[in-house]
């Protein structure tokens, strides 16, 4: 049997937590990896350097969710494993089941408005409005979030950030997992199951495979919006000789149900109307036309060679392909303050307008990187070379519909909602739009990590060469957008004997955009952004003690920022609001991020993120306004109390609480959009049954179901957050 988890292994900062989780987890010998990353900082994040270079010799910040701590909190999206991250905001624009929105240091890392998604160090292809991924986190070993712009390894992306999803690998130990998972929502009236396998083992000397999959169906945050998931993701890993290892993974995972997405009005959300508030769980939808369906499939091969004299050659290589469907009632204006005479039954300061859409979309895309890493020494100096080229395709198409308005009811109370139907709505669609792109990226880098005594330094450089082509087919237009690109990053970490580590850096980033110049002022194509960041920091890892922390300041600049026109001239057929790329935005920050074991049964994540963002060049009148959708302050801190002897023995509890400061909806700073603060608290209890491989836990997010708003970007689009989850499993390990 396999030994019970012991301690907060999610954050693994103890020898025995260490020996726990080796024999508790999954078996792979990456987890004790992850283990040392948060109690040493002795272990890798490989998305960071693309070598095995320890976290805490490197000049880049970083933060390593592992394996044991998604399981300890029982998170259920990629968004929720990093709600305990320093820099990071989960869930930025509210609950949404379709997509992981996440910002780093104030930009989007992932989502449908970022193109920062990355899945073992490959680009994710992007899509049209509706067609993104999402992983679930049953199948991810780590998630790794690198902070700062990281162009110069991963090519065209926002400055803030990246996070990378490390998904579960073969080893050479035979383990097995399986999950037994019920939730409850809100008033605890609504309930979902999940079923889940995770078993991998040699058949050989040279071969190892491993399978995950997992079956999930009911109830979500809302009333009404039942959904299904089904995963499965075999892989397999051949040893090819001493020096070279060929692991080959395929995933396929199936969304089907409601999407729990929705506009909600800023009257009865961010204000009372009529002096009450919206529920979290109301529907002001029609269940008859709520539908997200998405297919993803997944194959990748990942290549190592090693040659003598410290020579390697990795190529890793993955093809993705996406459809979805999306059927959606939303929010057509706000509450309505007086009632026209055409709606009967209409209630002031309770009635809405709603509109209906669909939409159908496909994307795939192939991404390779190919790597030669070279390990010698001039003299004193050590240097650990990388090189290689990568190239990422992705061709995707969309197209969306709209329902005929006269179908389209108004939902009389919001505060107490009755579908109307959607009778007709099929029948009565007509194009809105219909497009498509074929994206191509190649990038050559170079990288040289050089060790002289305790002193880590580390330069890098990268051209890139993009390529998008985007097509309308309704008006049978198209346009072409060419970019290039050097960027290029320096850094360097002083490791002192009594553990602390100054670690500075400096690097770039570029991203094109892909807006239609029809919305240019100019008529002409937008340019791509671009950014800059500096970064100093401080590590702190005292040897002998379980003491893991970090602070670090920063400043980013990012220019040609989309702006509203000033001359407020309109544009294109639908003579909507004109935009010209004359901003530039400032994003200053303070990180700290501590993780720790006190004594031998305490753990501590504690972190605290200060961001100040403003417009430095724009409109004259949005000089020094705040960004919008950046919180002024985040913090967080979570505890985990185990009882290792005695009557209690392998009884554990703790909790969490996570606060995010006051933000702005709108970049004008209208005091209309000012989006207030909010504190919600976690709670979980476990008992890890002795000598058994046997768990038991009850986990509890948001324990107060509070109801509040993540942001507001206009008056019919309100975003509420993640109400009370209650989730309850059983996990056996062997």
């Amino acid at each position: 049997m396999r030994a019970r988890l012991t301690g907060l292994t999610i954050a693994a900062l103890v020898p025995s937590a260490l020996a726990a989780q080796t024999n508790a987890g999954d078996g792979s010998d990456a987890i004790s990896n992850e283990i040392v990353v948060i109690a040493t900082g002795q272990s890798t994040a490989s998305a960071s350097t693309k070598t095995d270079t320890p976290l805490i010799e490197n000049p880049q910040t970083i933060t390593v969710v592992n394996r044991a701590e998604m399981d300890i909190r029982a998170v259920d999206t990629v968004s929720d494993a990093l709600s305990y991250v320093a820099g990071v905001q989960a869930q930025p624009q509210g609950n949404d089941n379709r997509v992981d929105e996440i910002t780093v240091r104030g930009f989007g890392a992932g989502g449908f408005g970022s193109n920062n998604n990355f899945v073992d160090g490959l680009r994710l292809p992007a899509g049209g409005q509706w067609t993104r991924p999402a992983f679930d986190p049953f199948g991810l070993q780590q998630v790794d979030v690198l902070k700062g712009p990281s162009s110069v390894l991963y090519g065209q992306t926002a400055p803030g950030g990246i996070v990378n999803l490390v998904t579960k690998k073969p080893t050479f130990r035979a383990h097995g997992e399986v999950l037994f998972q019920g939730q409850a929502f809100g008033d605890l009236d609504r309930a979902r199951l999940l079923a889940g396998a995770d078993v991998g083992a040699p058949l050989s000397d040279n071969v190892a495979v491993r399978f995950v999959g997992l079956a999930s169906h009911g109830e979500t945050r809302a009333k009404d919006m039942p959904n299904s998931r089904y995963y499965i993701a075999p892989s397999v890993t051949f040893r090819l000789g001493a020096d070279t290892t060929w692991t080959l993974l395929g995933q396929y995972q199936r969304d089907e149900g409601a999407s729990t997405f929705q506009f909600l009005p800023m009257r009865g959300t961010l204000n009372a109307s009529n002096g009450k508030y919206i529920p979290l769980d109301a529907n002001l939808g029609e269940p008859g036309w709520n539908d997200f369906d998405r297919n993803q499939y997944l194959v990748a091969s990942f290549f190592e060679h090693r040659f003598g004299d410290g020579f390697a050659i990795r190529n890793n290589t993955r093809y993705t392909k996406i459809d979805s469907f999306y059927r959606a009632v939303v929010m057509g204006g706000d509450t309505l303050t007086a009632c026209p005479a055409n709606i009967p039954g209409c209630i002031p300061g309770q009635t809405i307008q709603r509109r209906a859409v669909q939409g159908r979309g496909e994307s795939e895309g192939w991404a390779t990187d190919t790597q030669i890493e070279a390990r010698f020494a001039t003299g004193a100096i050590e240097h650990v070379v990388l090189g290689g080229v990568d190239y990422f395709h992705t061709d995707w198409s969309h197209d969306r519909d709209g329902v005929a308005p006269a179908l389209v009811l108004p939902l009389l109370d919001i505060f107490d909602p009755v579908p109307r139907g959607a009778s007709g709505y099929a029948a009565a669609l007509s194009p809105q739009i219909y497009g498509g792109a074929v994206s191509k990226q190649t990038g050559l880098y170079l990288q040289d990590q050089l060790s002289v005594g305790n002193l880590r330094l580390s330069i890098g450089a990268r051209n890139d060469w993009a390529t998008d082509n985007l097509s309308n087919s309704l008006n049978n237009t198209g346009f072409r957008l060419k970019a290039e690109a050097f960027t290029w990053n320096i850094g360097g970490v002083y490791l002192f004997d009594f553990g602390l580590a100054p670690y500075a850096s400096y690097s770039e980033s570029f991203l094109p955009l892909q807006n239609d110049p029809v919305t240019n002022a100019t008529g002409q194509p937008f340019v791509p952004t671009t950014g800059q960041q500096y970064e100093f920091g401080l590590r702190y890892q005292p040897p002998g003690q379980n003491i893991y922390l970090t602070l670090s300041a920063f400043q980013i600049t990012q220019q040609n920022l989309l702006t509203a026109d000033p001359a407020g001239a309109r544009c294109g057929p639908t003579l909507t609001p004109c935009q010209v790329q004359l901003g530039e935005g400032r994003y200053r920050g303070l990180e700290f991020e501590g993780r720790a074991t006190p004594t031998d049964a305490l753990t501590l994540i504690a972190t605290a993120t200060r961001i100040k963002a403003k417009v430095t060049e724009g409109a004259a009148a949005q000089i020094g306004n705040a960004l919008p959708q950046i919180p002024d302050w985040q913090a967080s801190l979570f505890a985990d109390y185990r009882i290792k002897a005695g009557p209690l023995d392998g009884f554990g509890f703790g909790g969490g609480v996570r606060y995010t400061g006051d933000s702005w909806g709108l970049v004008s700073n209208d005091p209309l959009f000012a989006i207030p603060s909010y504190t919600l608290f976690d709670a979980f209890l476990r008992y890890d049954v002795p000598d058994s491989g046997l768990s038991l836990a009850v986990n509890v997010r948001n324990l107060a179901d509070k109801r509040y708003v993540a942001t507001c970007t206009a008056t019919q689009a309100c975003y509420y957050g993640q109400g009370r989850t209650a989730t309850a499993r059983l996990q056996y390990r062997w």
